[in-house]
């Protein structure tokens, strides 16, 4: 039975709408919105949702204000960010910020964005200095610091600590001294910028060195992702032909920088598994053959090569 009325058009849906009314859609609206925008993602809601967190402060809001009308501000705001991110920008540069060991960071384009399997290095450094005589604060130096999550999360967690951290490349030199001020560290933090510690004198002076290098294969830059390949800087991703070069240089000179006792861990790629190529890469004396020890991230990937001296 068809029911017969005034005829007043279709009725149109702002969620279903080309984009929602700035300042006047919900955020439940945007977050549809986003969701559609990023449909080519291999998440879209989560990607959506994650956005919007990351503009409200707060992990919860999208679900518990998802019928507040979000700001002109917010929205301005927001469009632009699932614009930038459906052109595959890596979210953490799209927001400014990436958490670390528990901490907030800032990061911005022209500085790798630091991983969570990176946090390894950290745990290590952490379990050595726990087991160090008292003595004379640990001195620790973090070569290729980039954003400095490294050096800065341990001087953290060891208040006694005091660090330098060696970084050649202008943009990320910048966060590094934004990373430093953020976290009140421009007292124990010296920041020099250079090339792999090449300005250090070669004496023992360090009870950790930490690093982690660009590793990947140069004709395998060309197969990362987009949000990779495309947005983060070169510099920190190639690691020559075979990815070992800045290994080649790092390892001689650590291990003439470290003192007796002390801690070298460096990040390496998931199929950099043999210890003696790095053994042979460190070129030391006859008679003082060290194995260093590699071990694996929770997906079962190495994932850091480590020597205790």
């Amino acid at each position: 039975m068809t029911l017969s009325g005034p005829t007043t058009g279709p009725r149109k849906s702002r969620i279903s709408a080309e984009e929602p009314v700035s300042g006047q859609s919900s955020i439940g609206d945007w977050l549809l919105w986003g969701k559609k925008k990023l449909s080519a993602l291999d998440e879209p809601e989560r990607e959506s949702r994650a956005l919007m967190s990351a503009l409200l402060g707060s992990e919860t809001s999208p679900w518990t204000r998802s019928k507040e009308a979000l700001d002109l501000g917010a929205a301005r705001h927001y469009r632009d960010w699932i614009n930038r991110r459906s052109n595959r920008e890596p979210h953490h540069q799209i927001t400014g910020q990436v958490t670390f060991f528990g901490r907030t960071f800032s990061v911005f384009p022209g500085v790798l964005i630091p991983r969570p399997e990176t946090e390894h290095i950290v745990e290590l450094a952490l379990r050595h200095l726990a087991s160090r005589p008292s003595g004379s604060p640990p001195r620790i130096l973090d070569l290729g610091a980039g954003s400095g999550v490294i050096g800065i999360s341990v001087l953290l967690e060891h208040p006694d600590a005091w660090g330098l951290a060696v970084e050649r490349e202008p943009e990320a030199l910048k966060v590094l001294i934004e990373n430093r001020r953020r976290h009140g560290l421009s007292k124990r933090l010296t920041i020099v910028r250079g090339h792999w510690g090449e300005m250090l004198a070669e004496r023992p002076s360090f009870d950790c060195i930490l690093s982690n290098p660009p590793y990947v294969p140069e004709g395998e830059i060309a197969s990362l992702a987009p949000e990779v390949r495309d947005h983060e800087p070169r510099s920190a991703l190639d690691g020559g032909p075979d990815g070992l070069d800045p290994y080649r240089t790092i390892l001689p000179r650590a291990l003439r920088l470290v003192r007796p006792g002390g801690l070298i861990a460096l990040e390496i790629g998931d199929k950099m598994g043999n210890p003696s190529v790095f053994s042979e890469m460190a070129a030391l004396p006859e008679g003082q053959e060290n194995l260093p020890t590699i071990i694996e991230d929770v997906s079962g990937r190495n994932r850091v090569v480590f020597w205790t001296r």
